[in-house]
């Protein structure tokens, strides 16, 4: 499938890596052996790859205990009524689920489309396809999920779209992600470029996959529940909305356990959105975002600091000795 070609009035450049000598300084030998295992990974049967899922789980769980530190707080806060053994449960499927999207990193990165097209079903694709056949602008609203980048790179084969990106700090991984994210119909731009490079896209027909529930400050931002909680959420989406008149769907990517497939499932359009009040707006996208997260909740990525900014400048409850008791009301 042929990529949107740019003009050289394009405007900024999207983010696009490219590989250099650099890459290959000894700093680097390690990643690139990681890389060649990984791909070597993908001809042993499946069955040998999912049974590698639940020992990779457990060193990512044992590994990282900052980040796990994270993921519990954001679980007690979000699910209050579930009983600590429950929440616990969710904890380890969410270290299993991250470990068996890490080792299909190899089918992203060096499979081929047809294996794409086979392993990442895309469900409820009729809402999608019906916006593109009639020309509408779609914003695909798509919070962070362990299987983000499968479900981004199987929708880039069936349409052109643009989506953010933060630059990774292993720049061989970072070139080889890129690279992934940007082989069908995709282009990515750098979150520090702003969104006038993305409303331009989109303009030219092209669908924006946006991920605004990231706790970035309270710039642009408003507080509003999320799960009940007070939460820093961007008001961007409804803008952006706004001034391309398009028509936002909830998107979810996340892994099939018990079918062994990814799924992107999208659901239809968000009614009545935007609605001009910010507050009401910021409120709608993130009983969306819920929404998804419930389609599979162990899935969200939960090791994100999503209560860091707190009202009134409270202390984050990421922060060593901090009161992590969820807030009430």
């Amino acid at each position: 499938m042929s990529r949107a070609r740019r003009s050289p009035e394009a405007g900024p450049d999207p983010h696009r890596p490219r590989l250099t000598p650099s890459h290959f300084v000894p700093r680097y030998w390690g990643t690139w052996l990681g890389l060649g295992l990984l791909a070597l990974l993908q001809a042993l049967p499946r069955a040998v790859i999912r049974a590698l899922a639940p020992p990779l789980a457990w060193l990512l769980r044992q590994g990282s205990p900052k980040r796990r530190r994270f993921a519990e707080i954001n679980l007690q806060w979000c699910f209050p009524e579930l009983t600590d053994e429950r929440r616990d449960a969710l904890l380890r499927e969410h270290f299993l689920c991250a470990a068996q999207c890490l080792l299909d990193y190899g089918m992203l990165w060096f499979g081929t489309a047809r294996t794409h097209e086979r392993r990442i079903e895309v469900e409820g694709a009729d809402h999608f396809r019906h916006l593109l056949a009639e020309g509408r602008p779609a914003i695909l609203l798509v919070p962070h999920s362990l299987a983000l980048d499968h479900g981004g790179l199987r929708l880039s084969q069936i349409a052109d779209g643009v989506s953010f990106v933060k630059p990774m700090r292993n720049r061989v991984v970072e070139w080889l992600n890129q690279r992934s994210r940007t082989r069908y119909r995709a282009d990515m731009f750098a979150r520090e470029q702003g969104l006038r490079p993305v409303i331009r896209e989109m303009r030219k027909g092209r669908f924006f996959y946006y991920l605004p529930d990231e706790d970035l400050g309270t710039e642009s931002a408003i507080f509003v529940d999320f799960f009940g909680v007070p939460k820093a959420t961007l008001t961007s989406l409804a803008r952006v909305a706004r001034m391309t008149r398009a028509d936002v769907l909830p998107t979810f990517a996340y892994y099939d356990r018990a079918r062994d497939r990814y799924v992107l499932k999208l659901w239809p359009p968000m009614g009545h959105f935007p609605t001009g009040d910010e507050t009401a707006d910021a409120r709608a996208m993130n009983a969306a975002i819920e929404g998804c997260i419930r389609e599979a909740p162990a899935q969200y990525l939960w090791t994100m600091r999503l209560f860091r900014t707190r009202p009134g400048g409270a202390p984050s409850p990421y922060r060593i000795g901090s009161d992590t008791t969820r807030p009430v009301g």
